[in-house]
């Protein structure tokens, strides 16, 4: 029994470890049953899979320069930042600080600075990408979800019979940029195998929807990746994986507010790296799997002032483990899966400032949890779980440990081989974050600071079937949520709590102190639900979705001394995105080689629903691609694009941009191509 926790028997999908996926490099969506072969070379793509949509077909193959391109057409799911360095993921107008991110098993807990992303991922290297859109288990750590990306092996990329293979690849963008990229991948021997991998993206500053240049984005990306893989034996794979990632160039310290800010004093050297160590184990027994993941991570984000040359970092690393296994068993007449494991880590943040630290907080935590999936009936399981959740931390705010016990209750029920519902109710736990590194809190000791804590319930229906209606197949499936977040902790500024010599603002414009002691803001509520529509006629695919999120502040904790930075009831979460619709229709020619795709996203106006809220714009923006993979010649792929097709002035509603709004590039054609040895 291969680990493939992925239920492909029921058109609901669970996945709560990563899927093992392929990947591309442009923003094409292709067919999900296009037929291989073992001459064809593998597609160099990513696959994304989401239990959002409860469709086993509904995975996606996908070419992407940036995350956005991979991500923002999953309902549910939205990606701010228009730039690599401030790239964030937004789950259900939850912004990636409360949810749980890994990259081959690695947490990407790192709070940084308020004005760049906590993510550097290199879309092309992903094999994977497997999202939950909401917390529905006990396994999960997340208070809205969570992403898991898994990066190739070399595995992945050998054909069959073949022990050493290359892949050289190019590409260049009119808005503004060019890349290249070097993959080497062997089998060494009959039980190690090998990938080394080197790209590079240089980018100049582009213009956005109304022709204006994006000043402070001219810099290069480059990503460095090497793996070993060990087939100790039949039961026993061991890989260990180096992963370096930099971003630097002449940015904007204050990255995430767009060109109505006046970026000229601001712009710097600045360099921003990610530094990942992980060592995975798989393990396979006759009814027993096992995924072992020991990692280490370092993000750095360093700035060059140009005034004196002294060079000022914020620092976070994180030491960890997780360990998840899933054992099926049958007991008094009743066929069990239990899923069961923990994990901890041990996170520091820091400031360095012409070499000297300051600054430096600390927190460990750990959980043990375990879930059992048992088959009452044909069709019919009910899946308990339990999970224990430790959290202490040594910063200014607070040396307090937080405890909890939470528990998780899900049913699914297969009506029939086309019909499936299920329901789940899952509670939440999530400790105080680190404040950002760059710059040292002076937030104040908070004895009544408090655990984030809530429930997430979710229903769903999914149908799923082939030869209906004239079509090859037909699907659709729709979930709706309500997540209460108790006592809730906005990370992307209370975290960065106080930070004083700021000028800051209040919601007016007037002067006003910062963000006040890290503390809790109130109880959040979230309604609203995902549905999505898949459909594939002869060479024709297409997917239909519709997102919605709704959030309000039920309670909040007012503070007198911070009066203009409270939030009021009935105020909406500062990431909260709304009403989005998405349409990819995809149409392939494989006598020819060729697949084309069109994307389109809709985002609907953000009204006020009070005085205090943000109203956001809405945008429509449309994507076309086309792949084209000789038949004559199967090594060599050439991919163009076109994004941002009518060349939009948009942003994304997941930007977090402090009032300035950060759009999106304008109008902007891709080409590229590779060839694989």
């Amino acid at each position: 029994m291969k680990f493939n926790i992925m239920n492909t028997s029921s058109i609901f999908v669970r996945t709560p470890l990563a899927v093992v996926v392929s990947a591309l490099c442009s923003s094409i969506a292709f067919s999900s049953h296009a037929e291989t072969t073992d001459e064809t070379v593998q597609v160099w793509g990513t696959q994304i899979s989401t239990e959002t949509s409860l469709l086993s077909s509904d995975i996606e193959t996908k070419q992407a320069d940036h995350l956005s391109d991979l991500l923002r057409d999953q309902p549910g799911v939205d990606v701010g930042g228009t730039h690599s360095l401030n790239q964030g993921i937004n789950i259900r107008g939850i912004s990636e600080l409360d949810l749980d991110i890994t990259i081959d098993g690695a947490s990407q807990t790192n709070n940084v600075f308020h004005h760049v992303g906590n993510l550097l991922i290199n879309p092309d290297i992903l094999k994977a990408v497997d999202i939950q859109v909401g917390n529905n288990s006990v396994l999960n750590n997340g208070i809205g979800g969570g992403v898991a990306f898994e990066t190739k092996e070399a595995k992945d990329l050998l054909r069959p019979g073949q022990t050493a293979g290359a892949r050289v690849y190019t590409g260049i963008a009119t808005n503004d940029y060019y890349q290249y990229s070097g993959t080497f991948y062997s089998q060494l021997n009959d039980s190690l195998d090998a990938l080394v991998y080197y790209s590079a993206l240089d980018r100049s500053n582009p213009v956005n929807g109304d022709g204006k240049e994006m000043t402070g984005e001219d810099g290069k990306t480059e990503n460095v990746l090497a793996k070993l893989g060990w087939d100790a034996n039949d039961s026993n794979r061991f890989v260990i994986a180096y992963d370096y990632y930099t971003d630097a160039g002449d940015y904007s310290l204050k990255s995430n507010m767009g060109d109505d800010y006046d970026h000229s004093s601001m712009i710097r050297p600045i360099e921003y790296t990610r530094n990942t160590v992980t060592l995975n184990h798989d393990l396979y027994l006759s009814n027993t799997d096992v995924r072992n993941s020991l990692y280490y991570n370092e993000m750095s984000y360093e700035n060059t002032n140009p005034a004196n040359g002294e060079v000022g970092e914020g620092n976070t690393s994180v030491y960890g483990f997780k360990s998840l296994a899933e054992t099926s068993l049958t007991l008094v007449g009743m066929d069990h899966t239990f899923r069961y494991g923990g994990e901890g880590k041990s996170e520091e943040s820091k400031k360095v400032s012409a070499g000297t630290v300051s600054g430096k907080e600390t927190a460990d935590s750990f959980a043990v949890y375990v879930e059992d999936e048992i088959m009452i009936l044909d069709g019919w399981t009910v899946t308990p779980g339990v999970r224990y959740h430790h959290h202490k931390v040594d910063m200014k705010a607070s040396n307090d440990t937080f405890t909890d016990t939470t528990f998780g209750l899900a049913t699914q029920y297969e009506i029939s081989s086309e019909w499936t519902v299920r329901a789940s109710a899952t509670e939440l736990f999530k400790g105080p974050a680190l404040s950002g590194s760059y710059l040292e809190s002076n937030s104040a000791k908070n004895p009544d600071l408090k655990a984030e804590t809530g429930v997430n319930y979710e229903a769903g229906i999914a149908y799923q079937t082939d030869n209906v209606m004239k079509l090859d197949r037909f699907g659709f499936a729709v979930t709706a949520f309500q997540t209460e977040i108790n006592d809730y902790i906005d990370d992307v500024m209370t975290g960065k709590a106080d930070i004083g010599g700021l000028n800051c603002q209040d919601r007016q414009g007037n002067a006003a102190l910062c963000n006040g002691p890290y503390r809790n803001l109130g109880d959040v509520e979230i309604k609203g639900f995902e549905a999505v529509i898949t459909a594939a006629l002869n060479n024709w695919d297409a997917r239909l979705t519709y997102a919605r999120s709704d959030s309000e502040f039920t309670k909040v904790n007012y503070n007198a001394n911070y009066a203009d930075n409270n939030y009021v009831v009935g105020q909406s979460l500062d990431d909260e995105v709304g009403d989005s619709i998405s349409f990819n229709l995809g149409y392939t020619l494989p006598q020819q080689g060729l697949s084309l795709n069109w994307t389109t996203q809709y985002v609907f106006d953000l009204d006020k629903e009070v005085e205090e809220d943000t109203f956001k714009e809405g945008y429509d923006v449309h994507n076309l691609g086309l792949s084209w993979t000789p038949v004559s010649e199967p090594a060599f792929t050439l991919n163009a694009g076109i994004d941002n097709l009518f060349d939009k002035q948009y942003a994304s509603h997941a930007s977090h941009d402090l009032g300035y709004t950060d759009y999106e590039p304008g109008r902007n054609y891709k080409l590229s191509a590779s060839y694989a040895f």
